[in-house]
């Protein structure tokens, strides 16, 4: 494993992992870039999903579920295990007022 101080969350391991407890099937420092891209993505995601959310009168999950389709679309760069992932954690930003 890599000296970095990031805590890469099991959560977005196991999108590396064929089984749990298996071994990942990425190089750590791929793993680790993918990582931050992805909450890098969901933090700034969450002002606008917490305004549409608001604005539009409707839950964080139906907000973070119409973004999802948005970056499944191939120009976003995400493979689809991460799309969702990012999804789970925008949700979880958005009720935890983060």
């Amino acid at each position: 494993m890599s000296e970095s101080q990031i805590h890469v969350p099991d959560s977005f391991l196991t999108l590396f992992q064929p089984a749990p407890g298996r071994r990942l099937t990425e190089p750590w420092h791929h793993i680790l870039v993918r990582y931050e891209s992805c909450e890098d993505l969901a933090q700034s995601l969450a002002p606008q999903a917490r305004a549409l959310s608001a604005d539009l009168g409707v839950t964080t999950e139906a907000v973070a579920a119409k973004m999802a389709s948005g970056l499944q679309h191939p120009s976003v760069g995400l493979a689809p295990e991460e799309a969702q992932w990012v999804c789970t954690r925008l949700v979880e930003l958005l009720e935890h007022g983060l």
